[in-house]
C-alpha cells in the first residue's frame, strides 16, 4: 500500500489554504513525511500521533521545504525525548542542517543541546538515480533536479509495485522525467503560469504547462500539481497542464488524498 496525503503545498510560506510544502506517504505500518515546510508539524499533529512517523525525507534545503525541521526537533526532545527517526537529505546538505543546532540549541537543557542531532539519524542521498534507500518498507531513490541548491527528485516504490514520484523544485530536466517514469502519481511543482527564462532555467522552476509536458514525457498516470506561487492560480494552472498532458490532472489541495 502507498497512499499520498497533501498536508501543505504552498510555495514559500503558509497561507490560509494551508502550510508550505509537506506531504505524507501512508505505508502499511506508518507515515513518511516528504518535506517539512513551515506549518508541517501543526498540520501533522492535528491529524496523527507522533509515534506513527517512520521517517522524514527532505528534497532540498530551502526554507519552504525544510524550515520546520527545527520545530520537529524541538517537539522530539521536549517535553519528553522520543526515539530518533530517520532523516534523509540530499548529499552534501548535512552541514546546513547541523547549523540549525548552532543557532537554536539550548545549552542549559541536556536533551536539547543539539536538537537536530539528538532527534534524527541523518542519511545522505546521492542524487544518482541508482542508490536505493528504504523507509518503513518502502524503497526510494533520488535524482538530480535542476534548482539553485542541491535538489532531489524522488521515486518511491511500494512492495506491491506502486510508484509515487516527486519533482522537488526544479527546472525542466531529464533526471526528473526519469524519476517519474510511468509513476502512478507524479507530484510536480508548477510554480508559475508564465515566467521568464531566468526564473525557469536559471533559478530552476516550472510552469504548470511545463509540468504537464514533463508528466507526458515520463508517461506518468496521474499528475498532481503543487508549489503554485499563489493558490489563486490553481484552476488555471490545472487547465494549462491538461493542455499538455493526456492523463488525469489534480491540484495538491491540502487535505486531499490519492
Amino acid at each position: 500500500m502507498l497512499e499520498l496525503e497533501i498536508l501543505g503545498s504552498n510555495a514559500t510560506a503558509p497561507t490560509k489554504e494551508g502550510p508550505a510544502s509537506c506531504y505524507l506517504l501512508h505505508t502499511e505500518t506508518g507515515l513518511v513525511l516528504v518535506d517539512a515546510g513551515p506549518g508541517s508539524l501543526l498540520a501533522y499533529c492535528s491529524r496523527y500521533e507522533l509515534e506513527q512517523l517512520r521517517g522524514i525525507v527532505v528534497t532540498h534545503m530551502h526554507a519552504d521545504h525544510s524550515l520546520d525541521l527545527m520545530a520537529w526537533a524541538y517537539r522530539w526532545t521536549f517535553p519528553e525525548v522520543l526515539p530518533r527517526v530517520p532523516l534523509f537529505l540530499p548529499e552534501g546538505e548535512a552541514e546546513r542542517v547541523a547549523a540549525f543546532d548552532a543557532v537554536f540549541g539550548i545549552p542549559t537543557l541536556p536533551t536539547m543541546n543539539q536538537p537536530i542531532t539528538q532527534s534524527f539519524d541523518i542519511t545522505a542521498m546521492p542524487r544518482d538515480g541508482r542508490t536505493v534507500h528504504e523507509v518503513d518498507g518502502v524503497a526510494f531513490r533520488s535524482y538530480a533536479a535542476h534548482h539553485s541548491v542541491p535538489s532531489a527528485a524522488l521515486r518511491f516504490e511500494s512492495p506491491d509495485g506502486r510508484v509515487v514520484a516527486f519533482s522537488s523544485d526544479t527546472g525542466y530536466c531529464a533526471p526528473v522525467a526519469e524519476a517519474a517514469r510511468e509513476a502512478d502519481l507524479f507530484v510536480c511543482e508548477a510554480t508559475y503560469l508564465e515566467a521568464d527564462e531566468r526564473s525557469l532555467h536559471g533559478h530552476g522552476h516550472l510552469t504548470a504547462r511545463m509540468a504537464g509536458e514533463l508528466a507526458a514525457e515520463a508517461r506518468a498516470r496521474h499528475l498532481v500539481l503543487t508549489h503554485f506561487a499563489s493558490p489563486a492560480d490553481w484552476d488555471e494552472g490545472r487547465r494549462h497542464a491538461e493542455g499538455a498532458f493526456g492523463g488525469s490532472v489534480s491540484v495538491a489541495v491540502p487535505g486531499s488524498r490519492f
